[in-house]
């Protein structure tokens, strides 16, 4: 599953440094792959962290890890889930067929 963690930053570009880097060693003492911090231009948050992990407790376990930096003001989590209901490829488009010309 892909998390996306997004917050307002209000603080100094070295506190968020190491935020960052705080983040990234707890991600990686309980296998939270951290994918990076990123500037989302079609919300309105200043940043957000992306995360892949493999259940939400793996996620909450990073999290309790932290403890959160007054300079985050808020924040909002979105959880993706794989769809795993198709049971074969989803097709390919334009299909092959279409170029078969005999």
């Amino acid at each position: 599953m892909i998390v996306i963690n997004y917050f307002d930053w209000q603080g100094t570009r070295d506190a968020l440094t190491r935020w960052v880097e705080a983040v990234r060693s707890e991600c990686e003492k309980n296998n939270v792959r951290f994918m990076g911090l990123y500037g989302p231009s079609q919300v309105k948050f200043n940043w957000c962290f992306i995360h892949e992990v493999d259940d939400q407790e793996h996620y909450h376990r990073t999290w309790r890890g932290l403890t959160m930096p007054t300079e985050v003001t808020h924040q909002v989590i979105h959880y993706l889930w794989p769809d795993r209901s198709f049971a074969r490829e989803l097709p390919r488009y334009p299909p092959a067929h279409f170029f078969d010309v005999r």
